[in-house]
């Protein structure tokens, strides 16, 4: 599997400066376990160990990162020039935020939190526990950003406080939301991404369901979905940049360029995955429960990132494949895998609409 890349262009300076970090970078397709044993080291900026998690699919649209923060330990304060969204891996803890000059407030999470400190604002990251160390997976456009300004000292140092994002308030963080329409549910922190209430999703294919997350009015934004045992969504394509983790089930998902031979990737709690630019692709529940996803990415929905989001409103502009017009072997890989795994199959006409 390869995306194309000019051997002849230079380092961008996002690369060079994730070089410069001198923490390891972890390069790839899909990581098979992002909360299991990775190469790290100590991060000076953040006062802790950690790594890059640098997947093909984000082609420096989007990029991740770990970091591990030991019982009762904590990160160095931060503030910087770009938009996150944080999953709590492991652990418990808790985080404070502030503006330069104003009122700290924190607030607790625990393993599965989602939460997104705004653009900017000062951020540290503490570990609650005595004994347990904390893991954090931080999804962000930190590339984009590096790469428009070409300068770390603006990224780190700027001083704009963007108070239109956040300006002080006490209850941002507190995980109350507002229910917009399509899904959507407007909050800064999910207590439990793992027992979000969900909503139909059916139109995607597989009975499924989702909800469409709007964190601190970023530009990148996110989702969660769930679909049936012995079910499989239809394939369909975006730009790049989007970051899949499983949340629970077992299974595999495809991923072909237009004309190419398809990749397999197998899938678990813990995998992390992007899909290059245009790429198409389709997941698959070939285990024993239901499996559940969450996935960052640029968004569609109150910024619209044209051909980015991966709902961008063309979907029906040869960016999905209806299921009567998949390719035989489709069905037949997945038939085989239900097979191989014990997995009884669902009616057709159950899922397949």
């Amino acid at each position: 599997m390869t995306v194309r890349k000019n051997p002849n262009t230079p380092p961008s300076p996002y690369a060079v400066w994730q070089e410069g970090e001198g923490v390891p970078i972890v390069s790839g397709l899909m990581v098979a376990d992002i909360r299991g044993d990775l190469p790290t080291a100590m991060w000076p900026r953040k006062g802790v160990k950690g790594a890059f998690i640098k997947l093909l699919g984000g082609e420096e649209s989007m990029d991740s990162t770990i970091v591990d923060i030991p019982p009762q330990g904590h990160t160095e304060p931060e503030k910087y020039m770009f938009e996150e969204e944080i999953v709590v891996l492991s652990g418990r803890g808790a985080t404070t935020i502030w503006l330069e000059g104003g009122k700290k407030q924190t607030f607790e999470w625990q393993e599965g939190s989602v939460f997104s400190p705004p653009m900017n604002c000062w951020r540290q990251h503490f570990n609650g526990s005595p004994d347990q160390k904390v893991r954090l997976l931080t999804v962000s456009n930190a590339p984009v950003m590096f790469n428009l300004f070409r300068s770390a000292d603006f990224i780190f140092n700027c001083d704009h406080a963007f108070k239109d994002r956040f300006s002080g308030e006490e209850d941002y963080f507190s995980g109350k939301g507002q229910a917009l329409p399509g899904m959507i549910w407007r909050s800064n922190f999910i207590p439990d991404i793992n027992s979000f209430r969900l909503q139909d999703y059916s139109n995607r294919g597989a009975g499924g369901t989702g909800a469409m997350f709007e964190m601190a009015n970023n530009t990148i934004q996110s989702h969660v979905a769930q679909f049936p045992v012995a079910t499989y969504k239809k394939a369909h394509r975006h730009g790049p940049g989007a970051h899949i983790l499983i949340l629970s089930g077992e299974g595999y998902s495809l991923m072909w360029e237009d004309g190419q031979p398809k990749e397999k990737l197998d899938w678990k709690p813990g995998s992390l995955f992007s899909p290059p630019d245009m790429w198409f692709h389709q997941h698959f529940n070939s285990g024993r429960e239901p499996a559940r996803y969450f996935a960052v990415h640029y968004g569609y929905w109150r910024v619209v990132v044209e051909d980015m989001g991966p709902e961008s409103g063309h979907m029906l502009a040869g960016n999905e494949i209806d299921y009567p017009q998949e390719d035989d072997e489709v069905f037949q890989i997945f038939q085989a895998e239900l097979a191989k795994n014990g997995v009884k199959p669902k009616p057709l006409a159950e899922w397949r609409k």
